[in-house]
């Protein structure tokens, strides 16, 4: 097993808050701010919106499915998270969860220097909080890592979502703790046993996540 190296970076995370509309945050000064993930949901295009309403009357087990994805998401990111501190895996996951896990391994060799894994962050300047998957170098570059499990192969245009919520994840980094995150780093395993390595300049997604930030709170 690859030891990584761990640049722990303190400060006063957020705690999450379950809300039936979505996740919320508490800050250390006791303010409640949505997730990243809730306002992008809550800001997508109608168009966004009809086409998951058609799959859903569509699919008979749309609900299963997306139930078993979140599930094998969980897993796989546990898995990952684990090998990054060198633990021992003990509990045997479902076999897609471990396949997937296995997928993402060349690219997940790529990290090193991690400043934090499962980081609660949040940022007064955007009202916005979220958990990161990882924050650390990645082919030796500062990165915000995220890690995705998909059914299907994906294409760019399909994650603009994601690399808007990585994009935040950077600048909630940065207002924490004065480090500029230099790139986003989007790592997605698909049960076609493909992976896909997405890696992006955040600066080209201030301007959608601002338009999405204002479009949240002006609602």
């Amino acid at each position: 097993m690859i030891e990584f190296n761990h640049l722990p970076i303190n400060f006063t995370q957020s705690q999450l808050i379950e809300k039936d509309d979505g996740h919320y945050y508490q800050t250390p000064s006791g303010k409640i701010y949505p997730s990243i993930t809730t306002m992008l949901q809550k800001t997508q295009s109608l168009e966004k919106q009809q086409s998951l309403q058609q799959w859903r009357e569509k699919e008979a087990a749309a609900d299963y499915i997306t139930q078993e994805a979140a599930i094998i998401g969980s897993e796989t990111h546990k898995l990952i998270e684990d090998y990054l501190h060198g633990k021992e895996i003990l509990d045997k996951p479902r076999l897609l969860s471990e396949a997937h896990f296995n997928n993402l391994l060349p690219l997940v060799n790529k990290i090193d220097d991690i400043h934090g894994i499962e980081l609660r962050l949040y940022s007064d300047k955007m009202k916005l909080a979220g958990t990161s998957d990882c924050i650390a170098k990645y082919d030796g570059i500062v990165s915000i890592i995220d890690y995705k499990t998909k059914r299907s192969n994906q294409k760019e245009e399909w994650l603009t979502d994601h690399f808007i919520q990585a994009t935040s994840y950077g600048e909630m980094f940065r207002e924490l703790t004065g480090i500029k995150i230099e790139q986003i780093v989007i790592l997605v395993s698909s049960e076609k046993n493909t992976r896909m390595e997405f890696v992006k300049n955040p600066d080209d997604y201030l301007d959608a996540l601002e338009n999405r930030i204002s479009q949240y709170y002006s609602s």
